[in-house]
């Protein structure tokens, strides 16, 4: 009777002997896994494209630097309307990159290894781009269901028609759970801001699909998650790769994600790149400590904009920060009202930021790096922002 139960006891050792092993192979021939293990940056661009296959063009571009030493991830949103036109080419803006070479081969990897080219390019090739992920719409939207949606809250009335497109957007202010179809409409619509409004949009939307990843129950999803890149996603990460990553930014902390976007102003159509600036920013990305600790030396200058409508809330986050040490130098009322607190990082030295956000208890911290600036933080109070008078800092 013994014979048959210590058959079944080799048979279980033997598969899991088999699985350590296959494990160990992948982790020791995946590159992403390397790169974790030696504590070395990870760049990748992540694509997102419509489905139209006589025109397919880029909806979507995002750079990601991961560093896995500190867990410290860099999300910087490159507006599909930046110009960019290289000698021997008719291209104006960088959407225009994947949306020709599909024309020209039909083949998704091929379109998307030259718009990481073209990305490189743009950054004077201060950081290379190895990797990259496609999405198209379809395929967003599965994923989103299978995360299980997410939570937003919509400022206000959003609303787009086009007919031509059967696209009809319509969204009322506050709290929504969103699925995946419209979940597609939220990051797609562009109002009166434009692309750089979508832009912002796109980034908090963007945080809240990494949170998701905190919920260690979607380890049990990853069959589904796999379904869903086979036959959605276009990328040059091989599946272990990406459970790889998968592990990895369950264990990321929101204070420990840079929202950035690309240095730039808008003239006319076209948003126009300001290398200086760039150049400034990749320093920060590239630099391993200054990213995740607060700027030394003097104390950092901020500036203070009332926009919540509320008397004297200005004066009041001044007081209350200049007892915790910041440097006001200027404060006062904004011309227009909004929701939302933003507090802009504009140094790329995150935590001053992330401080000033923790003592007021609100505001969605960005960066929007400056070479030129003469503040190092600027505030703008929202709505949300209850100071009480004579409050203390917690």
């Amino acid at each position: 009777m013994d014979k048959p139960a210590l058959k079944i006891e080799h048979f279980i050792l033997c598969f899991i002997v088999i699985i350590v092993g296959i494990t160990i192979f992948l982790s020791m021939t995946s590159p992403i896994a390397r790169a974790i293990r030696n504590g070395e940056p990870v760049n990748g661009l992540l694509i997102g494209t419509d489905w139209v296959d006589y025109a397919r063009h880029s909806d979507t571009l995002v750079f990601v630097n991961y560093k896995p030493g500190n867990r410290f991830l860099n999300i910087v949103s490159i507006p599909r309307d930046t110009h960019f036109s290289p000698e021997g080419y008719h291209f104006y803006k960088i959407n225009e990159i994947y949306a020709y070479n599909y024309k020209m081969k039909k083949d998704d990897h091929f379109a998307c290894r030259q718009v990481c080219q073209a990305v490189e390019d743009l950054f004077q090739h201060r950081l290379n781009i190895p990797y990259y992920v496609q999405i198209n719409y379809e395929g967003f939207k599965k994923f989103i269901d299978l995360i299980g949606g997410i939570d937003v809250e919509i400022e206000e009335p959003m609303n787009y028609d086009d007919s031509a497109q059967t696209l009809h957007i319509h969204f009322e202010p506050g709290k929504q759970h969103l699925n995946g179809a419209r979940a597609l409409e939220y990051v797609r619509y562009r109002g009166k801001s434009g692309d750089i409004g979508r832009v912002f949009r796109q980034q908090r939307f963007l945080k809240s699909v990494l949170a998701r990843f905190r919920n260690p129950l979607l380890i049990a999803r990853i069959p589904q998650f796999a379904g869903i890149f086979l036959t959605e996603v276009k990328t040059d990460l091989s599946m272990w790769d990406i459970i790889v990553c998968v592990i990895e930014l369950k264990d990321i902390r929101a204070n420990n994600i840079r929202l950035a976007q690309l240095p730039g102003a808008p003239r006319k159509e076209l948003w126009i790149v300001d290398y200086e600036n760039c150049s400034g920013l990749f320093d920060k990305i590239l630099c391993s400590t200054a990213a995740v600790s607060a700027a030394q030396g003097p104390k950092p200058r901020i500036e203070v904009w009332n926009a919540s409508g509320k008397p004297k809330l200005a004066e009041q986050v001044t007081w209350l920060l200049r007892q915790q040490g910041f440097d006001v130098i200027n404060y006062g009322t904004f011309s227009t009202r909004q929701k939302k607190t933003l507090i802009k990082d504009l140094t790329g030295d995150l935590r001053g930021a992330q401080k000033i956000a923790e003592i007021i208890s609100c505001g969605e911290v960005v960066t929007r790096f400056d070479e030129k600036r003469y503040m190092d933080v600027s505030v703008t109070l929202g709505e949300d922002c209850n100071i009480k008078s004579g409050q203390q800092a917690q």
